[in-house]
């Protein structure tokens, strides 16, 4: 990506593959990212309502990759993450399978005091137009524009799409190869409920996984470092269930998922003094056979996110870290 003048660049999305890519390629171009909400982080998210603050999207996370790792070490040094030690148990029709204490010899992180913090860290000094939805990208010669309902943006010479695949492939026009390459991939939703209580926390641990259960994960999320009290709850149904039961409201989604706590935990439940649930449509992805890789040189536009991988924070970092280094070494 060598030019006289630094080349201009659109980013649509402000979640961690996205902003991690602005930063990247922040001094070899002009970027702008574009965010459809008015905040960044995608689902490194928290929500503060009410006196409680939940972090109702992702919940924590692992490094695998010496990449990721030297980043992570990063978020360290800069307080954005810090490590959960989480009393951590597997369940199974209402009775603990294991139990171990999350440890330094393979560590668990959290964003720092949110998962959010990530997010914060990353987007500084990166030009981010919030409450931007793109609704329409267009291709003129060799340049990009982008239109917003009221607005119109470019000219830009690499576009890139960092949302979820299914998001991007109803923003990609139909005669571009991005969008053959974006069929296959589906991504599963989530529901995630959660609870404020004023209470102490009346489970022994701090996290579990749930099998055979409509529900996958239930969480302390009180228990995370930097979160203090009151005492907060973050429990979340499996994607199958979620997708099974979209078209239902919110009051029986809730019931259904309280009732389901109550049978898993052995637990009378207390009644809370916040309750919400967040529907996410796009939450997870299936594990790719082969990392994806998708950029059209002819064309100037390539795509990125967690979905490349596996669906997880890690990922979304390598997806993002990989496009950025084949774009360094790009010479039109």
């Amino acid at each position: 990506m060598i030019k006289k003048n630094k080349p201009k660049i659109a980013i649509i999305g402000a979640g961690l593959a996205g902003l991690n890519l602005a930063r990247l390629l922040g001094e070899l171009a002009d970027v702008i990212v574009f965010e459809k909400s008015d905040k960044v982080g995608g689902r490194l998210s928290t929500l503060n309502e009410q006196g409680f603050s939940f972090d109702h999207g992702a919940q924590f996370f692992t490094a695998k990759d010496p990449a990721f790792q030297t980043f992570v070490k990063e978020l360290e040094m800069h307080h954005a993450v810090e490590q959960w030690n989480a009393r951590f148990v597997e369940l199974k029709s209402g009775e603990i399978q294991s139990e171990r204490v999350w440890d330094k010899d393979f560590p668990h992180y959290v964003g720092s005091p949110a998962m959010n913090s990530i997010a914060q860290y990353l987007a500084q000094n990166i030009d981010i137009r919030f409450k931007h939805l793109i609704t329409d990208i267009k291709k003129i010669k060799s340049n990009w524009f982008l239109k917003t309902a009221n607005s119109e943006f470019g000219p830009f010479d690499w576009l890139i799409i960092a949302i979820p695949a299914e998001q991007a492939n109803d923003l990609l026009p139909k005669n571009l190869s991005p969008k053959i390459m974006l069929q296959d991939v589906k991504m599963q939703p989530c529901f995630t409920l959660m609870l404020g209580y004023e209470d102490e926390s009346f489970f022994d641990w701090d996290a579990a996984f749930v099998s055979d259960s409509i529900l996958s994960w239930v969480s302390v999320n009180s228990s995370k470092p930097n979160r203090g009290k009151p005492l907060t709850i973050i429990v979340m149904s499996t994607n199958e269930w979620a997708d099974e039961n979209l078209h239902k409201p919110d009051p029986i989604i809730i019931r259904e998922m309280l009732n389901e706590l109550a049978k898993i935990s052995s637990k009378t439940l207390k009644e809370a003094s916040f309750i919400k649930l967040k529907r996410w449509k796009y939450a997870n992805a299936h594990r790719q056979e082969k990392a994806l890789e998708i950029i059209d040189y002819s064309s100037n536009l390539a795509l990125c996110g967690d979905w490349c991988i596996s669906g997880r924070i890690e990922s979304a970092f390598m997806s993002s870290l990989n496009l950025a280094n084949k774009l360094k070494n790009f010479t039109p």
